[in-house]
């Protein structure tokens, strides 16, 4: 009798085994693919329930450091600005400084020994110390250290002006030229002397940052000039 060896395949429990294993295998498949589809539905705004996928949504970037500068310079640069305005404002509203008023001793004009034009108002608002000398005058020389002395002491706040007169232009320059510090006015027709009402040299004439007369005095002594000057410089 002859026996017949069956192919594995040939079992028919092992074809109804495989034919049970390729339906499982095609469900898996079609779940996989059904998931795909649920995945791109959901990205293309569908809803995200009905189609059983997740949706997470990604944290907004953060602005750009170029962003971020720009936006805190902006916001500096706006309270700068409001403070400017501020200050701007307090400023108008302080107003224009008040014009000095040039008092009466000081409304004249005259020549330096230089030749410049001297305009009296261009000392008004402080104190004045009008020194009127003549070239040859003995006592006018004997008080030049004082005179120098004093404009080092306070010629920052009180202005020294001398009046040379009674003699030529040329002897007038070379007495000035041995007395720093002052601006010496030549008067050699004593045109000043006579505004003055100076009748004796050496004459001192001191106004005060108002233009009142603080002193006026010929020969005067060296302790008492050097007093009332240093009462009106303050």
């Amino acid at each position: 009798m002859t026996s017949r060896v069956q192919h594995p395949e040939s079992h028919p429990s092992r074809r109804y085994a495989g034919a049970a294993i390729r339906p499982a295998v095609l469900g898996v498949v079609a779940a996989l693919a059904l998931a795909a589809c649920g995945g791109a539905e959901v990205a293309d705004g569908s809803d995200p329930a009905a189609s059983g996928a997740s949706r997470t949504e990604s944290p907004s970037a953060p602005a750009s450091p170029a962003e971020s500068s720009s936006s805190e310079t902006g916001s500096t640069t706006s309270g700068k600005g409001g403070e400017g305005a501020k200050g701007a404002k307090s400023q108008q509203s302080e107003g224009p400084a008040p014009e000095t008023v040039v008092p009466a001793a000081l409304q004249f004009q005259a020549t330096t020994v230089s030749g410049d034009a001297f305009d009296g108002a261009s000392v008004a608002g402080r104190p004045v110390v009008l020194w009127f000398w003549a070239p040859w005058c003995a006592v006018c020389k004997s008080q030049v250290p004082t005179v120098t002395g004093l404009v080092d002491q306070y010629g920052d706040d009180v202005a020294f002006v001398g009046v040379g007169g009674l003699d030529g232009t040329d002897a007038i320059r070379a007495f000035a030229d041995d007395v720093p510090g002052l601006t010496h006015l030549s008067d050699p027709s004593g045109d000043l002397y006579q505004r003055f009402g100076i009748s004796e040299q050496s004459s001192f004439v001191v106004l005060d940052a108002a233009g009142g007369e603080a002193l006026r005095t010929g020969y005067a002594d060296d302790d008492a000039l050097s007093a009332v000057v240093a009462d009106v410089a303050g």
